[in-house]
């Protein structure tokens, strides 16, 4: 896996989410707004660390800067005695070319593309360095991008075929951190897939990709990663098979989770209800709703909303499944491990 430095990342010290990062929430929601303006800071020291993710041992390169033509023959002596080293963005170019933009979101932009050397589809995702909101400090001492570090932790430790998609590359350049992609060919996100269904799909269909996202959402939690967004948008589904397969994808805002942590400060789109009543969540807790929350999405037309009603046409278990997910004291709310274990899973 090829990582490139450019300019150090900020401190951990200096690590803060600002308001003009945050996700977008629907701006007549005067009480999501309050909530955001709290997102003034959050010091990586609050978030949990931990070991078994490295970096190359090599030093870094000092960061390069781009040069005229004619201050770099100054410097660099005749062309015959000293050879040009490219730069970050020069080695991107060298080995991917980008194409059409696929999305943009509240953190950056992803764009499709290629590997020159045997044409394999990637996506290339573009974070300008501002949004770059959350740090790590891996166990050399090395400041990288969380959603980095998360990802070298799932390359270490994931088996081929895993639900989430592989960082092939990164480079951390003067303005923005690029990630390069893993690219499923014959996908769409669970929004877009949901929308070319007529809006909403059938129970068994719901089923089946609900089953891979609870297992998906098992092995994140085993491997102690909480992806802290999970939504339709952050989902998707491959057809090129009988059976739609899921891929988790955007782990910007995740971060390393240990059992029974708490978080006091919100990163993501989806708030669970422990949030606005004692304004601290959990993973597990968040998680589960968060699952519930997509299962809403792809058996309605309309959004959720508290206290709002299930589909009276679905199966008991499945409405049980609903309850279960979508409990508003999240010590009553189904664990992953009950998800997987619930009869409407079976």
């Amino acid at each position: 896996m090829g990582i490139i430095f450019g300019k150090r990342l900020k401190s951990v010290e200096e690590d803060v989410v600002s308001e003009a990062v945050k996700r977008k929430v629907p701006e007549d929601d005067e009480n999501s707004q309050e909530k955001r303006r709290r997102l003034d800071s959050i010091p990586c020291d609050e978030l949990p660390s931990t070991s078994g993710v490295t970096v190359e041992s090599r030093k870094p390169p000092e960061p390069l800067r781009k040069r005229s033509a004619k201050r770099k023959a100054a410097a660099d002596g005749p062309v015959e005695t000293k050879k040009r080293t490219l730069d970050p963005s020069d080695m991107l170019e060298a080995k991917y070319h980008q194409q059409r933009k696929l999305g943009e979101g509240g953190f950056g932009s992803v764009f499709s593309g290629y590997r020159k050397a045997d044409n394999l589809p990637v996506a290339i995702k573009h974070i300008p360095r501002h949004n770059v909101v959350l740090i790590h400090k891996d166990d050399t001492g090395q400041y990288i991008p969380m959603e980095v570090a998360v990802m070298l932790k799932l390359a270490a430790e994931s088996e081929r075929h895993s639900a989430h998609v592989d960082l092939l590359d990164w480079y951390d350049l003067d303005q923005e951190l690029i990630l390069v992609l893993e690219r499923p060919i014959w996908a769409k996100d669970l929004f877009q897939y949901i929308k070319s269904k007529g809006g909403r799909l059938k129970e068994e269909e719901a089923k089946v990709i609900t089953r891979q996202l609870v297992d998906a959402a098992i092995d994140l939690q085993q491997k102690r990663i909480f992806h802290r967004d999970i939504k339709v948008h952050n989902l998707l589904i491959e057809n090129g098979k009988k059976a739609p397969r899921v891929r988790v994808i955007d782990f910007g805002v995740s971060c390393f989770s240990e059992e029974g942590d708490a978080y006091h400060t919100y990163i993501g789109t989806h708030f669970p209800p422990e949030w606005f009543m004692m304004q601290e969540y959990k993973a597990g807790p968040t998680t589960v709703f968060q699952i519930g929350l997509v299962l809403f999405d792809m058996l309605h037309k309309e959004e959720y909303r508290a206290l709002q009603r299930v589909n009276s046409r679905l199966s008991k278990d499945c409405k049980d499944f609903f309850k279960g997910c979508l409990h508003k004291d999240p010590d009553e709310r189904f664990t992953l491990e009950q998800l997987r274990g619930h009869l409407w899973m079976r």
